[in-house]
């Protein structure tokens, strides 16, 4: 970890340099070419007698290889000046121009994309802070997938704040608008950097899902967040169920577990918020849990059978079971027949299979 650490320093440091080399050559280099510029604009004013604005025309429309003929250096002194000032010099000074400009963007193009550059105008973004320790490559593209198919979030900027991404962002992430800024989040100069005061969104995610540690990172991130101020929606993912509320003290919107499968809890839980913890109990034997009853029934319609499970206090039924498979959520007018009910259960109660069957009989 030390050597990449290390290793990166010495990168930044290099990309850096030669930014600040290529921008010094090409401010001297342009320089010059305005210096043989001028020098060509008073030659042609001494030599060929031209006005300043004649003189000036002349010598653009010969440095830019365009030739017009309106105007032309007649004198073997005037001649001799252009083709030493224009011809000689100032065509490989334009050369070297251009070559200069395009290593600077190609060269600010990488920077960008392995975030070493400062988003300084990024605001009203989502604003992902870490990445998971393992198949980040895989999870954050299907993350981003989501945001982007969510009608609120469709057209957000996203902008990610980690320091695991060394060969910068994939070309999928930055086809999708995905922005990098390359540091680590446990740092309040970083996060300024991020521009997080301006997030419209915040997702702080455990980089070790087995790990409660993780929590301990999320908590120093939400308090950092905290003292720089910030209006956003806070999604922060936290391991152990016991640092739950002492998350939300610290300045998080809503928590969840951090479930690799189904990136989109994470964005029901900035569009929807409360929909997430509905989700999280349909995977646990705790408190409320989803029921299958092996039970046979035949043209109720699904209206009556919810009324009668509620009334009976057989939980709410979510789906049934035929011969063609599961069906979820069935509309209330429905004619419905199977060998099988799906229902949420409270914990609360003691729902058995005869319970059932008269909560069908009575439908």
């Amino acid at each position: 970890m030390l050597w990449r650490l290390l290793r990166r320093r010495r990168y930044l440091r290099f990309t850096r340099y030669v930014a600040g080399a290529i921008k010094r050559r090409l401010y001297f280099t342009a320089a010059m070419f305005a210096g043989l510029f001028c020098l060509h604009v008073m030659a042609m004013m001494v030599f060929e007698g031209m006005t300043l604005g004649d003189a000036a025309w002349l010598t653009m429309t010969t440095a830019t290889t365009v030739g017009y003929g309106d105007a032309s250096a007649v004198t073997p002194a005037g001649r001799l000046a252009t083709v030493v000032c224009i011809y000689v010099f100032g065509t490989f000074l334009l050369a070297q121009i251009a070559t200069y400009v395009f290593d600077y963007r190609a060269l600010q193009r990488d920077r960008r994309r392995r975030g070493e550059i400062k988003w300084s105008n990024m605001k009203d973004h989502l604003l992902i802070i870490n990445v998971p320790s393992q198949d980040a490559e895989n999870y954050l593209p299907r993350l981003v997938d989501h945001v982007r198919r969510a009608p609120p979030l469709g057209d957000i900027p996203i902008q990610l704040l980690t320091p695991d991404f060394e060969e910068g962002l994939s070309n999928e992430l930055v086809d999708a608008g995905v922005t990098l800024y390359n540091a680590m989040a446990e740092n309040s100069e970083n996060l300024a950097a991020a521009n997080v005061s301006h997030a419209c969104c915040i997702v702080i995610i455990a980089d070790e899902i087995y790990d409660a540690r993780s929590d301990a990172h999320t908590y120093d991130i939400l308090g950092r967040i905290r003292e720089l101020g910030t209006k956003a929606t806070i999604v922060a993912e936290v391991v152990d169920d016991a640092n739950r509320q002492r998350i939300l003290d610290a300045g998080a919107t809503t928590v969840i577990r951090p479930i690799r499968a189904y990136p989109e809890f994470v964005v029901r839980a900035l569009t929807e918020p409360g929909v997430e913890q509905v989700l999280e109990t349909m995977f646990t034997h705790e408190a409320d849990r989803l029921t299958r009853f092996e039970t046979p029934f035949k043209g109720l319609v699904w209206r009556d059978i919810v009324i009668s499970f509620v009334r009976g206090d057989a939980g709410i039924p979510m789906g049934y079971i035929d011969c063609r498979g599961v069906h979820i959520n069935p509309a209330p007018d429905e004619v419905c027949s199977g060998h099988g009910i799906i229902t949420l259960i409270d914990e609360s109660l003691d729902v058995t299979r005869p319970l059932v069957d008269s909560c069908l009989r009575a439908s």
